[in-house]
């Protein structure tokens, strides 16, 4: 992963993903599968590779991951998968079916974290779409006001930068500066 961002040698870093992938074959090690997937996916693979390619991986380890117990793995990939789908530009009407069946996973799944990750790109897409352009902002007030009336700094904190993301993406300058 280093090899592939900062360090700026990216095949040497897919030289590394793969041996990752090798070592994955090797009994005993389905455990570690989903997170290898993840990684080599959304950090490695992308530098050297059309984005297009890493959907299919993302979806397998995300299957795997729900095969080994390890939800929050899976979830990771179907997050990269999601917004990677939006990244290779994705039709947003097929976008939004697919956040909103993400959205359906990540609630039954009970992964909070990953959910607030979503809501901004199902913002994005509906506000893209110039449908329902509250529905985002409603959710993350929702959300701000249960951290703070429980005391949860960790995820007021995120659900502002996650607010402040979203007004930076929009150009929306007033209100990104209010909130800081």
């Amino acid at each position: 992963m280093l090899l592939c961002g900062p360090f700026g040698k990216p095949h040497e870093g897919l030289e590394m993903a793969k041996a990752a992938e090798l070592i994955l074959e090797r009994p005993g090690m389905r455990s570690s599968t989903s997170n290898t997937i993840f990684v080599t996916q959304t950090f490695c693979y992308h530098w050297t590779s059309p984005l297009q390619e890493t959907i299919a991986p993302l979806l397998k380890g995300y299957q795997i991951g729900l095969e080994t117990g390890l939800v929050d793995r899976a979830c990771w990939c179907l997050m990269g998968r999601t917004y990677h789908q939006y990244f290779i530009g994705r039709p947003l009407d097929s976008m939004q079916k697919e956040i909103e069946a993400s959205i359906t996973v990540l609630t039954q799944l009970k992964q909070d974290k990953n959910m607030s990750d979503i809501i901004v790109l199902s913002a994005t897409v509906k506000k893209l779409r110039g449908i329902d352009t509250e529905a985002g902002d409603r959710i993350l007030d929702s959300m701000l006001e249960s951290a703070t009336s429980s005391g949860n700094v960790a995820l007021v904190a995120t659900v502002n930068v996650l607010k402040l993301e979203a007004f930076v993406l929009f150009q929306e300058w007033k209100e990104a500066i209010d909130l800081v």
